[in-house]
């Protein structure tokens, strides 16, 4: 197959999240579009380099 970069989407803590007093805001990051089917996701903070989590994942 043909190679496809992906399409990466992140969207923001929902409004309850934000508005709440809880020290954690969940972030949600949606991969689509690519192909070969294995990719690894790394989280960064601040553009530093500092990874926070990395989570490989295949698609289906």
């Amino acid at each position: 197959g043909t190679r496809h970069a992906p399409a990466v989407f992140v969207f923001p803590p929902p409004p309850e999240e934000i508005s709440s007093s809880l020290p954690t805001l969940s972030l949600t990051c949606l991969v689509r579009g690519f192909f070969p089917d294995s990719i690894e996701v790394q989280w960064q903070k601040n553009l530093g380099g500092s990874q926070n989590s990395q989570n490989p994942r295949n698609s289906p």
